[in-house]
């Protein structure tokens, strides 16, 4: 891997995503009332669902955030954040705590031996308009989108044609999406990617951090965007939609109607690939199910 300095901000940034904030000794506390109103806003704003191990968690960010903000009644911090002009962006502080995601490069290895398949032999059909279109939805903090440029690069080279592509990665959370733009990860993240996918895709930064080449990054595009507050020309013709790990937090009526308008968002013979098990019982009008093995992945039909 190339070798160049890491600037102060990009320290910061990760700094301020790893560092675990310390527990002051008297949170505020919040009643089962009060933690309801804060589940059912957060349900009816993202979708997501508090499930019962999560719940402690959650209560300490809340908490935590109040003793920040110097807040003491639960009450006034959530009519604070639900009616004053200073709600919206409280929330944004507040939603990033809330939505932290597990993450990391090639979490589900099959699905992306997959898409370098799927790549390869759809440039290698002339018929095949490019470049291709890739959607990382739910992308956290980039490393899925970045793992599927590397998937997409590698399913070029297969075919022997120049790349021509596009990813973008969308998530609801602001922080998340600055550090997918900086591009910018602990070597730690990448113990379990090859030397080669190391050396080809990212250079070294310091003892400590790494980045994602230029040449990958400029064909990587992120947006903040809540996959319940979407408008039915945001993102449309995608090639291949790519959305795991994200599905688990809805409940089950919500999953459907998210698949149901990823399916909208594909051209005809797209691919769309979610997280094995995340939802079985979907029997789509439009997709047809691949038979890839340990991998849950639809093509749409072409009419």
């Amino acid at each position: 891997m190339h070798t160049n300095r890491l600037d102060t901000g990009y320290k910061m940034l990760l700094s301020n995503h790893h560092v675990l904030r310390t527990k002051p000794q008297n949170l505020p506390k919040l009643n089962s009332r009060q933690f309801r109103l804060w589940e059912d806003m957060l349900e009816k704003r993202t979708g997501v669902r508090i499930t019962l191990q999560r719940e402690d968690h959650v209560r300490t960010q809340i908490a935590q955030r109040m003793c920040e903000s110097g807040w003491v009644d639960p009450d006034s911090y959530f009519r604070e954040v639900l009616e004053t002009h200073a709600g919206p962006r409280e929330w944004g502080v507040l939603l990033d705590r809330l939505l932290v995601k597990e993450t990391g490069f090639f979490r589900h290895q099959p699905s992306h031996n997959f898409v370098s398949k799927r790549v390869a032999s759809l440039v290698t059909n002339d018929r095949h308009s490019l470049p291709l279109n890739i959607w990382s939805a739910g992308c956290a903090s980039g490393e899925e989108a970045y793992s599927l440029a590397v998937d997409v690069i590698e399913g070029f080279a297969l075919s022997g044609r120049p790349e021509r592509y596009s990813i973008i990665g969308t998530d609801v959370s602001h922080e998340a999406i600055a550090r997918a733009r900086q591009g910018v990860y602990q070597r730690s993240s990448l113990k379990n990617t090859s030397t080669i996918v190391r050396e080809n895709y990212f250079s070294l930064v310091d003892s400590q951090y790494c980045k994602v080449l230029k040449s990958v990054r400029q064909k990587t595009a992120f947006f903040v965007a809540n996959l319940l507050e979407r408008k039915p020309r945001d993102i449309n013709q995608m090639d291949l939609i790519f959305c795991q790990n994200v599905l688990i937090y809805f409940k089950r009526w919500r999953r459907r109607d998210i698949v149901n308008y990823f399916q909208d968002c594909l051209k005809p013979g797209g691919c769309l690939i979610i997280g094995p098990g995340e939802l079985l019982d979907w029997e789509p009008e439009q997709l047809r199910r691949i038979d890839a093995p340990g991998v849950h992945a639809y093509e749409k039909l072409r009419v």
